[in-house]
């Protein structure tokens, strides 16, 4: 039996059931995640601006028809331990990237900052800095990132984050209680998830 009024890119006929395509729906094509980094950096200076990773997903478009395409960040629990005279942030970029096989993108847009800061002066003889520390913390978060972007049958999009140490101030003097300074970070991980639904 023919069913010449169905129109096969949006249903198919399974014993004799008529039903959407799989691809006629939303759906979670993409993921890729890296687990949390955890890292010490040297009070005094030194190693205090690095990029601590890139993450990257990809999907390509293998349906007859062009689909909508979105992605979605989920960043876990983060904390910032930071100590005196220093301003520190751990930042979140992106980049985008689509078309028939598109090159990685450069995750080079800034979407969001967490850190803290504080300078509470210093002291004379000896010139040495006023002891603080202290810390932020920021739960799991998911936020829509980058725009939607609808892919021809056969293109691609890639979605890339970088996520980065930065400081504004490093300490120069020796600390009071230094002793008990710390400078730290735990990321929290990271996933990138990809969505796709039919622009009709």
């Amino acid at each position: 039996m023919t069913y010449p009024c169905v129109d096969e890119d949006h249903f198919q006929v399974i014993d004799g059931d008529l039903t959407p395509q799989p691809y006629m729906q939303w759906r979670h094509v993409a993921t890729n995640q890296a687990g949390s980094l955890q890292n010490t950096y040297d009070v005094n200076g030194g190693n205090q601006a690095a990029d601590l990773l890139e993450l990257q997903v990809a999907w390509t478009n293998s349906d007859p028809l062009p689909m909508n395409v979105y992605g979605l960040l989920t960043r876990g629990g983060s904390i910032v331990t930071n100590n005196p005279r220093n301003q520190v942030y751990l930042e979140t970029y992106f980049g985008a990237a689509s078309g028939v096989a598109p090159a990685d993108p450069t995750a080079s847009t800034l979407v969001g900052r967490f850190g803290n800061g504080a300078n509470l002066g210093t002291l004379t003889f000896p010139d040495r800095t006023i002891f603080t520390n202290f810390q932020t913390r920021q739960g799991e978060r998911t936020s829509v990132l980058g725009n939607t972007v609808v892919l021809a049958p056969g293109e691609s999009y890639k979605l890339r984050i970088r996520l980065r140490w930065d400081a504004q101030f490093w300490e120069t003097l020796p600390v009071t209680s230094e002793a008990e300074t710390e400078l730290s970070i735990i990321t929290g991980a990271s996933r990138l998830d990809l969505y796709a639904y039919p622009d009709l």
